[in-house]
């Protein structure tokens, strides 16, 4: 058969590299001129990589450490911890209270869990627990989930990176975004980038993908598209209504990340603005070494539009001296990365909202010739590179059972 992949990001390059060890043949049309999608990484003229996407890999994320090692790249310990930042600026908080506050909102979720409909900031709220610690915490979900607490669900709160976590984090050595570019390398001629798919003819069992340049007869096809941007291809038949109304009621936070090369080295750390909604951290390289860069990473419309990112990184570069005096900043190398004016998504990653519950199910049902994948449609581990993986290898298992 052949197999028409829309989007060379994690979960369709994975979903394509699946279908094509299983013999079958692959076309990937993306619209960018590189893969990885919204895993991007760049290398500095000191030699320091930074991600100007996603970075951070977890201890629980199976799928892409086992991604990793099939694809005989390897995982570069980074001696901090993405669930483990220091707050500093507002009521203040000292990291015994923190870790007590934290301990007392695990205690609860397992005894009554959490509502749904209650916002994060509600259920703090009615919490006995130190002010600055709720305050900080707020500040750490809302950072991470890329979207103001009041709009998020209690339910995130279960995540264990959504509380104090001191496991290592790791990161792909040489930049995450190998990950992809071994995959393409697997495909070769297959994927055909600055080729963005504009228009979909379908059937029952086939379906036509016109992108720029060309037609691409498919027998099946992994829409492997952000759900906020499915609604830019034309589909004619037009998609079921149930499933227009799931892509629909994806929501997308926003977020901006910021990298600053240092001039002397550091030590490992992560440290968390609560006034200003973004965290730094210095972390170890591939070599073991600290890189010498301060990489930023800022969640919520609010806190981008206090940041002023859309005028350039003065402002985020004056805050962020004020948190960290200590560093030997160099501003004037800075790389500011946002993702609201990036066509091919105009926003950050997937997430949960207050009483709009998250549709996996129908957001990965298929559609006569049609598989769905990406980060939104991960029933596990939604919002991360390893969601995306798993995405696209289910993509794959569901076109390989069919033949």
């Amino acid at each position: 058969m052949r197999i028409g992949v829309v989007g060379a990001g994690f979960s369709g390059l994975a979903a394509a590299e699946a279908v094509q060890r299983a013999g079958h043949d692959v076309v990937v049309l993306e619209a960018r001129d590189r893969v990885g999608g919204r895993v991007w990484s760049q290398t500095l003229p000191n030699g320091a990589v930074i991600e100007r996407g996603a970075e951070f890999v977890e201890h629980d994320q199976a799928e892409i450490i086992a991604t990793v090692e099939r694809l005989g790249l390897r995982l570069a310990p980074m001696g901090m911890a993405y669930a483990d930042r220091e707050p500093q600026g507002g009521l203040g908080v000292g990291r015994a209270t923190l870790l007590a506050a934290a301990a007392r909102i695990r205690e609860l979720l397992a005894i009554r869990g959490a509502d749904p409909h209650e916002s994060v900031t509600a259920f703090l709220e009615g919490l006995d627990i130190d002010p600055g610690a709720r305050e900080a915490i707020l500040a750490r979900i809302t950072i991470s989930s890329t979207q103001p607490a009041a709009c998020l669900p209690a339910t995130v709160l279960g995540s264990g990176n959504y509380l104090i976590n001191s496991d290592q984090s790791f990161r792909v050595a040489g930049g995450n975004q190998g990950v992809a570019l071994e995959l393409a390398r697997r495909l070769g001629s297959a994927v055909h980038l600055s080729t963005p798919v504009h228009a979909v003819t379908w059937s029952d069992d086939r379906a036509t993908l016109h992108a720029k340049g060309f037609d691409l007869e498919a027998d099946r096809v992994v829409l492997s598209v952000p759900a906020r941007l499915m609604h830019t291809i034309h589909f004619d038949p037009p998609l079921p209504a149930w499933k227009q109304a799931a892509l629909a009621a994806v929501a997308y936070g926003h977020a901006a990340k910021l990298a600053v090369p240092l001039g002397t080295l550091t030590e490992p750390s992560a440290t968390l603005s609560t006034p200003d909604h973004f965290w730094t951290w210095t972390a170890k390289g591939a070599d073991g070494a600290v890189a010498p860069v301060a990489n930023c990473f800022a969640g919520s419309a609010p806190a981008l539009d206090a940041l002023q990112v859309t005028a350039g990184p003065q402002q985020w570069l004056e805050r962020l001296a004020w948190l960290r005096p200590d560093l030997a900043l160099i501003p004037e190398d800075a790389v500011l990365t946002t993702w609201d004016d990036d066509p091919w998504i105009g926003a950050s990653y997937s997430t949960a909202l207050v009483g709009q519950p998250r549709r996996p199910t129908e957001l990965i049902r298929t559609v006569g010739p049609f598989h769905f994948a990406g980060e939104h449609t991960a029933v596990g581990h939604y919002a991360t590179m390893d969601g995306a993986l798993r995405s696209g290898r289910r993509a794959a298992e569901e076109i390989i059972s069919k033949t």
